[in-house]
């Protein structure tokens, strides 16, 4: 192995971590059909 920079790996970042909203169940409407004012309508946060 050699020192030069085109012989480095890629750095590869970790996919974020994605939890699901626990007000609406991860639909992103709640109880009323309203947009879930906790995630803003994702489903997860």
């Amino acid at each position: 192995m050699t020192d030069d920079p085109d012989d480095t790996a890629p750095i590869v970042l970790p996919a974020p971590k994605r939890w699901l909203c626990c007000h609406c169940g991860a639909t992103g409407v709640d109880g009323h059909g309203q947009t879930c004012k906790h995630c803003e309508g994702l489903g997860f946060v």
